[in-house]
């Protein structure tokens, strides 16, 4: 849900240490000034420090953790508890946003004992020897550690398929350190520099992945669909594959438009994505149009470039084959009567939806119905031609949605139009993958490394730790971004600058810089001396005297004013019309 996580994740991790309040709580701060001054933008108090180790000199542009009680008062003092970087560090923006969430930075010696020690399965009863079959992974270019490979073939009746899954469960065994480890980190985590994953290297990107031409363990997903790609019927069993090739989404892009010829025969898997992209229109999936902020750092880990990652034909391909392995894992272990946990996705709030409406008024468009389906919502945007408000609009939609959630209690997904759906194909990196593949091995008895008692019990709390690991990673991941994008531009105060208003609030707007999506604020006091009142109903802000009004996806021209890139935070203010401007360029 990109940038959007971020608003829930501190929502939820507000109310977890709420829950805790006898409990002191570790808080990342900036040493400036003699003071430690919190990164997180939320907390707006200082802190003294006390309990300095002598080994520890403090100097202007550090960054600690210190212990504060949960009921804070003026002028507190927290308790040190490490020194974590300086702000002119390589790669500071990493190291602190890791710190604010509080991800591990290394496994344990018994997890990374475990880890070594694994070897690839041999065939058994339970596991067939798949290694004649062409499979191959699609990933992208800077990938280490492949989860999924896939097969396809016509047949007499349609066409038939195999999603090929790190067999994850074979290794990590519930109970284990490398379970435990996998457990507290919830899922893997990347930022522009580093991947924090779930399980050591040497199984993530060794025994475990999918690395080609190497034999590997994995739990196959079989399935055959009709000549309209209509899925007939599938099946789940754990067999010994042999990736044959290893190929990028670009280089399988270039096979689908026709301008690459590749020494592996693509022409089944291109065939079988156009007709799961049909039946995905048919059903009426969500198709928003967020593309992803890609940032590529140099080796002293300065921003060298901004990308805005879109999605093409050859990343469908795999998410299309990688849903239909998913829903046929929810469907299976639904049939199968035991706990089982879904990945589901709540309709729209009413409240969300009618400020969604309020925005279609102020652009003449009929709103929408608080029963609306997705396909209510594609229509809105296909309606529209927005130019640069439409990546406003595609936000302000996917703002609208409910988060997606892990849970035992199925409600569909309502994104994907699905009644049931789970989270199946990236084991290595997700650990309620690896819980799918525990009850998948266990319901259809293919052998060792099943679901435990203890852990269908607690499918509840096992599906709300791993919701909150996501959300965390997810902001961190974002917050990483933005406090790179701030450091880049720490010698550009003064510039002015070209964006979009993202949001509308009683207090100032909220600006997506052009060209690198970078967010910032315009407050009340740097709007050019009116008086702005805040139109609630209409999602914008009113000039008293002028009567100039600033709604959602107006381009504006800004003045950078400040920027703290230990927090991320860029302000500005609102440029003389009449001022030229120059475009925000690295």
């Amino acid at each position: 849900m990109g940038r959007n996580f971020k608003k829930h994740f501190e929502k939820n991790r507000q109310a977890t240490l709420l829950e805790q309040d006898s409990k002191p709580v570790v808080v990342t701060c900036l040493w400036t000034n003699g003071c430690a001054e919190p990164v997180d933008r939320k907390i707006r108090q200082s802190f003294y420090i006390k309990n300095v180790p002598p080994s520890v000199h403090l100097k202007e542009g550090d960054v600690v953790d210190i212990e504060v009680p949960r009921s804070v008062r003026p002028n507190q003092a927290g308790v040190f508890r490490r020194l974590i970087c300086n702000m002119n560090d390589a790669f500071a923006s990493t190291m602190i946003s890791m710190a604010e969430a509080h991800l591990p930075e290394k496994f344990s010696e018994d997890a990374e004992k475990e880890a070594e020690k694994a070897i690839v399965p041999d065939i058994t009863k339970t596991r067939k020897d798949l290694r004649a079959i062409p499979f191959v992974t699609i990933d992208g270019a800077d990938a280490k550690d492949f989860d999924d490979a896939v097969w396809a073939e016509k047949d007499k009746s349609g066409w038939h398929i195999m999603v090929g899954i790190a067999d994850v469960s074979w290794y990590v065994r519930p109970d284990s350190m490398l379970d435990k480890e996998a457990f507290r980190r919830g899922n893997s985590t990347y930022f522009p520099d580093r991947v924090v994953p779930m399980l050591p290297f040497s199984l993530s990107n060794g025994v475990c992945s999918l690395n080609p031409n190497e034999p590997r363990g994995a739990l196959v997903c079989e399935v055959w669909l009709d000549e309209n790609g209509k899925k007939k019927r599938h099946k789940f069993y754990r067999a010994l594959i042999q990736s044959v090739a290893r190929l990028t989404y670009d280089e399988v892009q270039d096979v689908i438009e026709g301008t690459k010829k590749l020494d592996v025969d693509l022409d089944a898997l291109i065939s079988v994505y156009k007709l799961l992209e049909k039946q995905r229109t048919h059903r009426g999936t969500l198709e928003l149009d967020v593309p992803e902020r890609q940032v590529v750092l140099d080796k002293k880990g300065r921003v060298k470039e901004v990308h805005l990652r879109e999605q093409n034909d050859a990343m469908k391909l795999i998410e299309e084959l990688m849903i239909l392995a998913n829903v046929s894992a929810a469907e299976t272990l639904t049939e199968l009567g035991q706990g089982t946990l879904y990945r589901v996705h709540d309709h729209p709030s009413n409240e969300k939806i009618e400020t969604l409406n309020a925005y279609l008024k102020t652009l003449n468009k009929k709103p929408l119905s608080t029963s609306a389906l997705p396909r209510d919502f594609n229509a809105v945007l296909k309606s529209m031609n927005l130019g640069k408000q439409n990546y406003v609009l595609n936000n302000l939609i996917l703002r609208t949605q409910a988060q997606a959630v892990y849970s035992p209690d199925n409600i569909g997904h309502f994104g994907l139009a699905l009644e049931k759906y789970t989270h199946f194909t990236a084991p290595i990196r997700r650990y309620s993958d690896l819980l799918v593949h525990r009850l998948l091995v266990s319901g259809l008895k293919l052998g060792e490394g099943g679901i435990t008692l203890e852990q269908t019990k607690n499918m509840e709390r096992l599906a709300e730790h791993i919701s909150f690991t996501e959300r965390q990673s997810a902001a961190a991941e974002q917050n990483a971004v933005d406090r790179y994008l701030a450091s880049s531009m720490q010698d550009k105060i003064g510039q002015a600058f070209t964006g979009r208003i993202s949001s509308v609030t009683a207090f100032g707007l909220f600006i997506m810089v052009d060209g690198t999506e970078a967010d910032g604020f315009v407050p009340f006091r740097a709007m050019n001396g009116d008086y702005f009142r805040f139109d609630e109903k209409r999602t914008c802000l009113i000039g008293k005297h002028s009567g100039k009004t600033y709604q959602l996806g107006d381009s504006v021209s800004v003045i950078l004013c400040e920027c703290t890139p230990a927090t991320g935070g860029l302000v500005f203010k609102l440029a003389n019309p009449n001022k030229k401007l120059t475009k925000y360029g690295l």
